[in-house]
């Protein structure tokens, strides 16, 4: 019976949500006066984003429930057994690090299934998400952002990109040590990871099948009511408020009003104009380099909490659950601006 109210608990959320959105929308599209341009906007900003969303989310869910079930996290975890041994982390958080190479939704998805499992803590699953969100994400990044911003931005570009591999390498590692005190010593390696698969291949791939269904129900309906709400709080200007106001405090606070232009840009939600801006400035003669490098990291330091809240918090409470996910976006974002800024003063100063 507990465990029947457990499961049914979940539902709660999205069915405060769910009616949220609705009416949100409908008012919208009414202030609108349902315009053609409107419903255009509407199909293109939001519809067709958060389709590709789920289809991501599914597949990424989909391969995290195969890898699990099928026994593939004992082998991934292998390549990594000695770091993770070290930081006192289960084989299933070393298996969830080396998905992270390749796709967080897949890592993120299967930190969640063997929480779900007990096979880890709610620690370990916290500690291996911010482990998993310094040096893997930046790598996994890191073949889209190079040519754009060493191409625009030149030599502050490379810079910068060597400033935030530093600022990643540093996170992961801080989490390491940290998992090695806070953490108990995993079980025996032989033990460490029990696969339960029963032999018969038919048998494990109904399996998958029926915990990607549970779970990607969950996420869906989770997933769409607050994706919904975000892309509305933007439509109504919240987020360029949020950006108003911390663009004002650095342009009159620290930086000169060449600077404050550049870190409005970078705030935009094409991160190429940042850079493309960078650039221009650089070769204008306006910005040095130190200053230039300084004004992007700032710039990526308010930038980056507003466009996860956008585009990463629906995925995280489909994947996780809205409490859980809100509260991994919020600790993700402080080691990512704490981190940013041990790294980012010592060159401002003495660079």
């Amino acid at each position: 019976m507990k465990g029947e109210k457990a499961g049914r608990r979940w539902f709660i959320v999205p069915a405060i949500l769910l009616p949220l959105a609705a009416v949100g929308l409908a008012w919208a599209i009414v202030q609108s006066d349902g315009s053609v341009s409107s419903a255009a906007k509407i199909y293109s900003k939001l519809l067709i984003p958060l389709a590709k969303l789920l289809v991501l989310l599914g597949l990424g869910l989909l391969a995290g429930q195969a890898l699990e079930s099928l026994g593939w996290t004992r082998k991934l975890s292998r390549a990594v057994r000695p770091l993770t041994r070290w930081g006192h982390l289960n084989d299933e958080s070393g298996a969830a690090f080396v998905s992270s190479f390749v796709s967080g939704v897949v890592a993120n998805s299967m930190l969640m299934g063997f929480y779900q499992e007990k096979k880890i803590s709610r620690k370990e699953l916290v500690l291996t998400y911010l482990l998993n969100n310094g040096l893997p994400v930046y790598l996994v990044h890191l073949p889209t952002t190079f040519f754009v911003v060493a191409s625009l931005a030149g030599r502050a570009g490379l810079i910068y990109l060597a400033i935030t591999f530093v600022a990643s390498c540093l996170r992961s590692l801080g989490v390491l040590v940290y998992t090695r005190q806070a953490l108990p010593p995993p079980a025996p390696m032989w033990s460490a990871l029990v696969d339960h698969l029963d032999p018969n291949g038919e048998s494990a791939w109904a399996r998958v099948w029926k915990r990607f269904s549970d779970r990607f129900t969950r996420l869906v309906l989770y997933t769409i009511p607050i994706y919904v709400l975000v892309f509305l709080a933007g439509e109504w200007g919240l987020f360029q408020w949020l950006k108003g106001r911390a663009v004002g405090w650095v342009s009159y606070d620290l930086f000169p009003i060449e600077v404050a232009g550049l870190v409005i840009v970078a705030l935009a939600a094409e991160f190429s104009s940042g850079m493309a801006a960078a650039g221009a400035l650089q070769d204008a003669g306006s910005l040095d380099v130190k200053q230039t490098v300084v004004a992007l990291i700032v710039g990526t330091i308010i930038s980056t909490p507003l466009r996860a809240v956008r585009h990463q918090l629906p995925a995280y409470a489909g994947l996780f659950n809205l409490r859980l996910g809100s509260e991994l976006l919020f600790m993700s974002q402080a080691t990512r601006i704490i981190s940013l800024i041990l790294v980012t003063a010592p060159y401002a100063l003495w660079g």
